[in-house]
């Protein structure tokens, strides 16, 4: 997650492709830089006013507002999302030095980790988060920033946005290439998590076979879908968080 070093991409200066921008503002899910870029950084996801709590997204904003206007970020190469934004790593300046900006964003409370997206930066990104939510920073200052995996109803209100989902594991089965991981009796209407049986591999080698999963309090991290009931698709295991396991 650390941008290369000044002049590495050929790029300089502040011009709207400059590898040197300062942050204008923070809004709707994306940093405004100086050379009229929006940036959508890797490795932390910025709630969006689609989110159905408004103090989530305002909470977020003015805790990303706060940390980063005025600051400069050092871009790393990134692409171009469907809406024209720029998806890329960055480094913040400070004056304590570079920081990486995703690990700033998540300690100002500003952003949901999104450790999927960055896999080998996982630990630290899980890490930056969970120290803004032990201080109610930022958006954690809202209880409405986890959601319940058995509050069915609000789980299916965030379909279409990146959501935390928490919730004791009820069941858990192989079907379709797929793990399946089921939160409430009625699986056809209940939230269920899905992950590739390559990434359920990888959790039964680290010794969390799917046959000891149920009563396992866990946390997922991911885009809600609607398919009977909500589910969250996810694409690695680095999406799942295991708080503690009861028989």
């Amino acid at each position: 997650m650390v941008p290369p070093g000044p002049g590495a991409t050929g790029e300089t200066g502040e011009g709207a492709d400059g590898a040197w921008q300062v942050v204008t503002d923070v809004r709707d899910g994306a940093l405004r830089l100086s050379g009229g870029l929006r940036l959508v950084p890797k490795g932390a996801v910025l709630p969006t006013r689609l989110s159905p709590e408004p103090e989530i997204p305002a909470k977020a904003e003015a805790a990303a507002r706060a940390a980063l206007v005025g600051r400069t970020l050092q871009l790393a190469p990134g692409e171009q999302d469907r809406y024209g934004r720029r998806l890329a790593d960055a480094l913040v300046l400070t004056p304590d030095g570079a920081v990486p900006l995703a690990q700033a964003l998540l300690q100002a409370g500003a952003a949901y980790a999104d450790p999927a997206s960055v896999p080998a930066c996982a630990a630290e990104l899980r890490a930056a988060e969970e120290r803004a939510r032990a201080a109610h920073a930022g958006l954690w200052a809202s209880s409405a920033a986890r959601l319940d995996a058995a509050d069915i109803a609000a789980v299916a209100e965030h379909v279409g946005l990146f959501t935390l989902v928490e919730g004791r594991v009820r069941a858990a089965n192989h079907a379709r290439g797929l793990l399946y991981l089921n939160f409430g009796p009625r699986w056809r209407e209940d939230v269920t998590v899905t992950l590739p049986a390559s990434g359920a591999a990888r959790m039964s080698r680290a010794g969390l076979a799917p046959a000891i999963l149920p009563g396992t309090f866990v946390h997922v991290r991911g885009v809600v879908n609607e398919e009977g009931g909500p589910m969250l698709a996810l694409r690695t295991a680095a999406a799942l968080d295991f708080e503690e396991h009861v028989r």
